[in-house]
């Protein structure tokens, strides 16, 4: 008699799993994302199942599902306080879980719930615990026979590694990613893959491999007749590239794609279309700094360690007051530095470089300019090596105006350690065929006394 209603429960706890597990862990499979108070509810009736039985791990699995949920809110939630307390809940939510999980030696509901966490830190912006969960979760790989699974890890491990500006290792994750993803005929997969390869050759200033890897995802997305907002990234990889290398038509052909897109998306997701990377290529430094901030209020309190850094530099291009920019450049270094995304941490130190700069505070501007030219040599960053070696050229070359009227013998060594320096910078840019800081950089070796900013 028993029997049948405990079948049936069993029946119905699989079936929420199941649901809960979509409308959560997988929502970026989806077009249109299921309702959030509908998934809500199978998390709600798949805990209530369980209460007064013996811990097992469906709870565990249950509590990371609740942890993707509060994650969900509070990517979503308008409001800042909001956001923080759901981070918040999100973060007891996903480390009761594995506490259950870890008690119970439940290799399946540990690798979920490990998954779970390391989303968490990465929506927070602590990479380097998101970096630390999923390799803890490799060490269960051999355990796990699932290609889902298996994709899935590589996957994340490509964007963990990405995060922290490993970009060699993020690539060879990504491609063990592609691999599994072919095995399983996924366009979805393999799209997904695409973007993250894509990304990561241009955030690692590979700006050949990033085109070639866009334009491949433009003609997926057209031979699988995939929802054309998978063509966002690749348009606007496609639109900067287009731009920082001189090639106008072929950036507005690409921005007029774009800007088709992201508004019938943004109008559909109740979102602002804004598109300050693709001003930033532009040189429209008022436009980008002015959207950055409109991201920035959105984002609060967890705001991207990158788009701080960005804004920091724009604010001392643009000239802002003395304390906006030492508010910025600080607020910028310690969110790179907490995150431990070193590509970030360069632009910001760099940013702070040209602030003092701007002060004539030569110690501490050659400080900073040197130490964001190491990290761009440490990351093998052609572009912002050159960024950094120009910006030394010119603390170089305003300091022996300033400071060696009556010095000639520093005045000729702080010219010549400017000529280098500019030499240097220049043939970073000519490598990267960046068309308007390689004019800058040869304006500067054309002038004796003058550089431009």
């Amino acid at each position: 008699v028993t029997a049948e209603p405990e079948a049936e429960s069993d029946h119905l706890l699989h079936l929420y799993n199941h649901l809960a597990e979509l409308g959560t862990r997988w929502l970026g499979l989806f077009n249109t994302s299921p309702d959030i108070q509908e998934t809500r509810t199978y998390i709600d009736a798949g805990l209530k199942l369980l209460e007064g039985e013996p811990l097992s791990g469906q709870h565990a699995e249950f509590l990371t599902y609740q942890a993707f949920w509060y994650v969900r809110n509070q990517w979503e939630s308008a409001d800042t306080q909001e956001r923080g307390k759901f981070a918040n809940l999100a973060l007891q939510s996903g480390n009761e879980a594995l506490r259950i999980a870890e008690e119970l030696h439940d290799t399946e509901a540990i690798w979920l719930t490990l998954d779970a966490l390391a989303y968490i830190y990465g929506k927070q912006h602590k990479y380097q615990d998101a970096h630390k969960t999923q390799h803890y979760r490799q060490k269960f790989a051999d355990q796990i026979k699932s290609r889902v699974e298996l994709n899935d890890l590589y996957f994340s491990l490509g964007w963990t590694h990405e995060a922290v500006s490993d970009y060699p290792t993020s690539l060879k994750w990504f491609g063990y990613s592609w691999r599994v993803a072919q095995t399983m005929e996924s366009p979805t997969m393999l799209l997904s893959c695409l973007i993250g390869r894509m990304l990561a050759w241009q955030r690692w200033n590979r700006w050949d491999e990033a085109q070639q890897a866009a334009s491949s995802i433009l003609q997926m997305v057209e031979q699988y007749q995939h929802n054309e907002q998978w063509q966002l990234e690749a348009l606007e990889t496609l639109t900067v590239i287009a731009y920082l290398t001189g090639q106008q038509e072929e950036g507005d052909g690409y921005l007029r794609q774009y800007k088709r897109v992201l508004e019938r998306y943004c109008t559909r997701a109740d979102t602002i279309a804004t598109m300050p990377l693709i001003h930033l290529a532009r040189e429209d430094w008022t436009r980008a700094a002015a959207e950055y901030r409109e991201l920035l209020e959105r984002s609060e309190p967890f705001p991207s360690p990158n788009m701080l850094a960005l804004l920091a530099e724009l604010v001392v291009i643009t000239g802002e007051s003395v304390e906006v920019q030492k508010a910025s450049c600080e607020r910028a270094i310690a969110a790179a530095e907490q995150s431990g995304t070193r590509r970030s941490l360069a632009i910001a130190l760099r940013a702070r470089g040209r602030m003092h700069l701007e002060q004539h505070r030569w110690k501490q501007a050659e400080a900073d300019l040197n130490q964001a030219l190491k990290w761009a040599n440490d990351l093998d960053l052609p572009w912002d090596k050159g960024k950094a070696l120009y910006c030394l050229g010119l603390l170089y070359r305003l300091r022996s105006d300033v400071r060696g009227k009556n010095r000639p013998n520093e005045r000729k060594a702080d010219l010549g350690r400017a000529q280098s320096h500019f030499e240097k910078a220049l043939g970073f840019f000519e490598s990267l065929k960046a068309v308007h800081d390689a004019e800058r950089a040869r304006l500067a070796l054309a002038q004796d006394h003058w550089a431009p900013v």
